[in-house]
């Protein structure tokens, strides 16, 4: 009998400790961005379904064009709750992960859309004349044109009124213009908006965004 029960003593001290599961989530925000927004990326490490606290975490970033492997940005320790946050202002499309407990989280993909302000000129009761400015690194050229909609104010939609090809301004500076005659029936209310499609290899914006044949005013 004493023998039976030193060996079940043996088997239960040798029996391996039972491994935590450890889970790492991970968003980003805004989403997407525009040249110069700061990107919070956030989340929380559990182990075991339970908050992970005093863990360290380290953000990993690849930029594009994506040709190299992610690389470390930053590290942080998880509060009492488990959460963790960085801060980063990506020039450029980028993706990040985080890695704590040994875990990699999913990897999010950060949108860098070009900085665009759209205004108007009034050039006489019935013509305008519509301005988009853009701004991005300077090395990133652009070469797609913009797309104006404008359309009678209290429509909830309004059509293409122009297609106009970019001008360069400076480095990093771009601008198109278009002069459009309003309907006399308007009274001069009217709407408007601008679209711009991805530039191939700038890395600025989402490749697969489109614009629509009508702008929808939300």
């Amino acid at each position: 009998m004493r023998s039976v029960l030193l060996a079940t003593l043996t088997l239960l001290v040798a029996a391996p400790a039972a491994h935590a599961a450890v889970t790492v989530s991970i968003e980003l925000a805004p989403d997407p961005l525009v040249f110069g927004d700061t990107a919070t990326i956030s989340g929380t490490v559990l182990s075991d379904g339970a908050p992970f606290a005093a863990q360290p975490v380290e953000l990993d970033v690849r930029r594009y064009p994506f040709e190299t492997p992610f690389e470390p940005l930053a590290t942080a320790t998880t509060a009492a709750d488990g959460t963790y946050s960085f801060e980063h202002a990506p020039q450029r499309n980028a993706q990040y992960r985080v890695i704590a407990g040994g875990v990699k989280s999913q990897r999010v993909h950060a949108y860098v859309f070009p900085a665009t302000t759209l205004s108007f000129t009034p050039r006489s009761s019935r013509v305008i004349r519509l301005t988009q400015r853009y701004r991005v690194p300077k090395h990133v050229k652009l070469d797609k044109p913009t797309i104006f909609y404008v359309g009678k104010r209290g429509r909830a939609t309004a059509p293409r009124v122009a297609i106009v090809k970019l001008e360069r301004v400076r480095a990093g500076r771009y601008r198109s213009t278009a002069t459009v005659r309003l309907p006399k029936s308007w009274h001069g209310r009217f709407r408007y908006a601008s679209c711009f499609r991805y530039t191939g290899g700038s890395g600025m914006g989402n490749p697969r965004a489109s614009c629509p044949k009508r702008f929808s005013f939300r």
